[in-house]
C-alpha cells in the first residue's frame, strides 16, 4: 500500500467493518453521494486516518490544486485528496470505513488495488458505493434509490437487485467488480436526481441514499438537518416552476410516468415523448440553477 499516506496510527482491530465510498464527478449527480458521505462522517464523528497520494491518480491540469494562505502569510498547496476515515458505531457491533475523493483520472487498476489491499488488511466484510445519476424524474416525488449487487447472499438476504447494466462505467463499477472478484461482496446505491437540477447539491438525494444505507446496514442516525434542508430545497424549486406554465406541464408528465411505474411495479421506458420543447427545459434548468445559486449567496 505504497500509495497510502497515514495521518494517524493504523487501527489494530476493527469490528466487522464496512467500506463506504463516494466520489465526486461522473458518479455524483448534484453532489448527492458526496453530500451523503460528508453528513455521515460528521454525524458519526469519523476520524481521518489516511489519504491516498494523489500524484499517480490525477491530471493536475484538469483537477487543479489550490493555493491557500495560512495566517495571511504562509502559502500552502492543497492537493486533490482521497481521504480514508473511520467511525466506531457505539450503538452497533461494527465500524464504518469511509472513502471520499474526486473520481481518479489515471491508473484505476492501481487505485482499486490500493483500496482492496486496505480492505483485506482491515478484514472488510462488504463495500457499499454511493452514487447519483440524472434521470427523467420529478422533484415532487421521493427520490428513488436503486440498490444493486451481484452477490447472491446480498440479493437473497437484503433484497438487492442483480445488476444487469452493460456499458461505460465509473470508478464505482470498477471497485465493485474488483472487490467481488477478490471475494469481498459489493453493493451500489444509486439515487435518481431530476435532470433539470444538476449543479446544486441535493440534500434530498443525499437523504435518500443515507436512508437506504441505514436500511441495508441496520442502523439509525438523526437526519433532522437534512429534512429541513430538503424542505427548503423543494420549496425554492417549486416556487420557480409554479410560475412557468410549460415547466409545470413538463413536471406533470414526469409525475404521470412515475405514478405509472408505481402502479405497474415495473420499469417504464424513460424515453417517453416530450411535448415540451427541449429549449424550454434547458431554460428551466438554467433558471433553477441561477435561483439556487443566488439564494446560496444570500
Amino acid at each position: 500500500m505504497d500509495d497510502l499516506v497515514w495521518l494517524d496510527s493504523i487501527p489494530s482491530e476493527l469490528r466487522r467493518p464496512i467500506l463506504i465510498t463516494a466520489f465526486s464527478g461522473w458518479n455524483d449527480a448534484a453532489e448527492a453521494a458526496t453530500l451523503a458521505i460528508d453528513f455521515l462522517r460528521r454525524k458519526l464523528n469519523a476520524k481521518v486516518i489516511a489519504e491516498i497520494d494523489p500524484e499517480e491518480f490525477y491530471d493536475f491540469t484538469s483537477i487543479r490544486p489550490q493555493v491557500i494562505l495560512e495566517n495571511s502569510l504562509n502559502r500552502k498547496i492543497r492537493w486533490p485528496r482521497t481521504s480514508i476515515s473511520i467511525a466506531h458505531l457505539d450503538f452497533s457491533n461494527r465500524d464504518l470505513i469511509f472513502v471520499k475523493g474526486p473520481e481518479p483520472q489515471l491508473r484505476w487498476k492501481r487505485f482499486a488495488s490500493t483500496l482492496f489491499e486496505l480492505a483485506e488488511d482491515f478484514e472488510v466484510e462488504m463495500i457499499v458505493s454511493l452514487g447519483a445519476l440524472l434521470a427523467d424524474y420529478p422533484h415532487t416525488r421521493p427520490i428513488r434509490v436503486a440498490a444493486t449487487s451481484n452477490s447472491p447472499d446480498l440479493v437473497d438476504k437484503q433484497g438487492l437487485t442483480p445488476s444487469s447494466y452493460q456499458g461505460m462505467t465509473g470508478i464505482i463499477g470498477v471497485l465493485t467488480t474488483w472487490f467481488e472478484k477478490g471475494g469481498i461482496p459489493g453493493a451500489s446505491l444509486w439515487a435518481n436526481i431530476p435532470h433539470y437540477i444538476t449543479h446544486t447539491p441535493s440534500p434530498k438525494g443525499a437523504r435518500a441514499l443515507i436512508e437506504r444505507l441505514m436500511e441495508l446496514l441496520s442502523f439509525r442516525i438523526d437526519m433532522v438537518e437534512l429534512d429541513l434542508a430538503t424542505s427548503e430545497y423543494d420549496r425554492h424549486i417549486s416556487s420557480i416552476i409554479d410560475n412557468d406554465a410549460e415547466a409545470k406541464a413538463y413536471i406533470a408528465q414526469l409525475e404521470a410516468t412515475r405514478d405509472l411505474e408505481e402502479r405497474e411495479d415495473e420499469t417504464v421506458d424513460a424515453n417517453f415523448e416530450r411535448q415540451i420543447e427541449l429549449g424550454s427545459i434547458d431554460s428551466l434548468t438554467e433558471e433553477v440553477q441561477n435561483f439556487l445559486r443566488d439564494h446560496k449567496r444570500d
